[in-house]
């Protein structure tokens, strides 16, 4: 009887492209390779590149990347990044709530939008996923979200920049913490983007297995 490997045997996304890529599997190794080709297209990924821990093959030419935009997360999600506020006493790390997270989409205008924080081992991860209605008002509200981060420059493009300058001097990133003139305290500087195909390893489990893909193009929106 053949044996069959979980998605949970594999840490991410990346471990399981490494498996179906590099599998000793002789009889299934058509299937394998048929699957990393699939993952990397639903991925936004190159397949033609062979993974390794460069993972070089995640990065598309400008054209092919701008394609894969399209390919949004349904029900809509806007991904937060850089909401933890510190660690705790008992030295695990700690973040924005999610009552607290919406009411700051609240504050911003943003109506239909449900918070909810991503935890690991070690705590908060600092990202919360915000998950919107799956209709044409979710949509609207997903992308209003979306496009205030863009107006301030903290959308998926900030962020991917800042990952080569995030280490151990967070708090004096000025990127990441500001100063609050009004009361004096140092508040995280959020980043967020509206999640696409590409964005499937950053989910939770939960999410990622309720999670569909359309086409923008679809509901007759562009960015």
């Amino acid at each position: 009887m053949q044996n069959y490997r979980s998605s949970k045997d594999f840490s991410d996304m990346h471990g399981l492209i490494m498996h179906t890529h590099n599998s000793d599997n002789v009889a299934l190794r058509v299937d394998h390779l048929g699957l990393h080709k699939a993952l990397c297209v639903l991925m936004g990924w190159n397949y033609s590149k062979p993974p390794d821990k460069l993972k070089a093959y995640k990065f598309l030419p400008a054209n092919e990347a701008a394609a894969n935009q399209d390919l949004i997360l349904w029900p809509p999600v806007v991904i937060i990044h850089n909401t933890i506020t510190g660690k705790g006493k008992d030295g695990r790390m700690e973040g924005l709530g999610n009552k607290a997270m919406d009411n700051k989409i609240r504050d911003l205008g943003v109506e239909g939008g449900k918070s909810k924080s991503l935890f690991g081992r070690d705590g908060h991860l600092g990202i919360t996923l915000v998950k919107f209605g799956g209709d044409q008002l979710g949509l609207k509200n997903a992308f209003r979200l979306s496009e205030y981060f863009e107006k301030e420059n903290h959308g998926h493009k900030a962020w991917s920049r800042l990952q080569s300058l995030i280490g151990k001097d967070d708090e004096k990133n000025p990127n990441l913490v500001k100063l609050d003139e009004r009361t004096g305290e140092r508040k995280r500087i959020l980043y967020g983007y509206l999640a696409t195909a590409a964005d499937l390893d950053k989910l939770d489990f939960e999410t990622r297995k309720k999670a569909d893909i359309e086409s923008r193009r679809d509901y007759g929106h562009r960015q």
